[in-house]
């Protein structure tokens, strides 16, 4: 009974072969696609990019630029701004309240004209108060010496009957006594005269600061106040108008401490200047080294430097920035106001089929194309061609077997 049993479970462990594996061509389909899937990411994306890599090639570039005639004379290049050398923000020399106004921005004052009043009744009421006292006192006095006179006139007529017996001359004494209290009496009031009237002068003078004027002529650039705002010496709005003497306008930049020599002694020799102003980029200014400032700027290393206009244009306003090229010769005005020439370099012009062709960078392409070119100017080529815009990017020393839309990679 045993063995049969053990025969039973025997057989039970027996592997039937003729029945099929269930899934499993399910599972070696999906492997075959992944695979598959990951083939064609690596073919069309992973290795494009990794042959692009291998074959494009590097090329230096340049790029095309707006370029004056004095710019084969530059020595150095400095940027800065406009400043004033004379300059005041008038304030009040008393604290009120604004009530005129007599200037308007953008317009010429000359010094010790009055550009603004304050409110002044009530100083005016004090020196009418000062003037009723000085007129009281006076009026003190005229008592004081009216009644000096009248007791000297008693004096004088009964001095001689008290003399001859006529009357006591005891009262006659003590009148004789008065005379000197009332000739104190007199100066005291002329005194209180004095002081009043010098107290209602000092309010007078007092009353010219009420009125602001210009400590110089120039120009009004800011209102800093309205009529009504209060105006104190000592706090609050620190003036009323800004005045900048437009004549006094010079380019102040910083010049690297190592290059300070390349300015030149301004005291002996005057360094010839190009002058440019971020607002007027198309037009150049001729001016020279005017002052070398005495400090140096230690966290930058650069010492400041002002530069003055060779006959101040009109448009050229306080603030605005500018870049200077110091020039090792002088150049004559008509050079100077000639417009800047559009230049190429020299290495980005070859030659294809007998023409003259640049190869200008399109993002990650290139597109040649023909130009014309002109002399030299400051070491690059007159470009003469007028379709190729100021900054384009055009490669250097371009190989042989370089075409047109032909990509390429920019070295760093």
């Amino acid at each position: 009974m045993a063995d049969d049993q053990l025969s039973k479970d025997l057989a039970s462990l027996k592997i039937d072969r003729s029945a099929s594996p269930k899934g499993r061509g399910g599972t070696i389909l999906i492997t075959l696609l992944v695979l598959g899937g990951l083939g064609a990411v690596a073919y069309f994306v992973v290795y494009p990019k990794a042959k692009s890599a291998l074959s494009t090639p590097k090329v230096k570039t340049a790029t095309v630029a707006l370029v004056s005639p004095s710019q084969g004379s530059i020595q150095l290049t400095a940027t800065g701004y406009v400043v004033a050398q004379v300059s005041a923000k008038v304030a009040a020399k008393v604290p009120g309240r604004i009530a005129t106004l007599d200037v308007v921005e953008g317009q010429l004052i000359e010094k010790g004209q009055r550009v603004a009043t304050l409110e002044n009744v009530d100083h005016k009421s004090a020196i009418a108060t000062a003037q009723a006292r000085a007129a009281a006192a006076r009026a003190k006095v005229q008592i004081a010496r009216s009644n000096v006179a009248e007791l000297k006139d008693k004096i004088s007529r009964d001095k001689p009957l008290a003399e001859r017996g006529v009357i006591a001359s005891e009262p006659v004494r003590e009148m004789e006594a008065r005379i000197a209290s009332l000739d104190a009496a007199v100066t005291a009031a002329q005194a209180e005269v004095a002081a009043a009237d010098a107290e209602a002068r000092s309010l007078q003078v007092q009353l010219g600061s009420y009125e602001i004027v210009s400590p110089i002529s120039g120009t009004v650039v800011k209102k800093l106040v309205e009529v009504g705002e209060g105006v104190s010496p000592g706090f609050g709005t620190p003036g009323v108008i800004e005045v900048v003497d437009m004549t006094s306008l010079v380019v102040e930049v910083d010049v690297p401490e190592a290059r300070l020599e390349q300015v030149g002694d301004p005291k002996k020799s005057p360094k010839s200047c190009e002058i440019i102003l971020d607002a007027y980029a198309s037009k150049r200014f001729p001016g020279h080294v005017l002052e070398i400032g005495r400090r140096v700027n230690r966290a930058k290393a650069t010492v400041p430097v002002k530069i003055a206009f060779d006959g101040r244009p009109e448009e050229v306003l306080p603030e605005m920035a500018a870049r200077v090229s110091f020039l090792d010769k002088a150049i004559d005005a008509k050079t100077i106001q000639e417009p800047p020439r559009l230049v190429i370099p020299a290495a980005a012009i070859v030659k294809r089929n007998g023409a003259d062709v640049a190869f200008l960078v399109d993002d990650d392409r290139v597109r040649m194309r023909t130009i014309k070119v002109g002399g030299e100017l400051a070491g690059n080529r007159i470009l003469e061609s007028t379709d190729i815009p100021q900054g384009t990017k055009v490669v250097l020393d371009p190989p042989a077997d370089l075409v047109d839309g032909a990509k390429v990679k920019e070295q760093n």
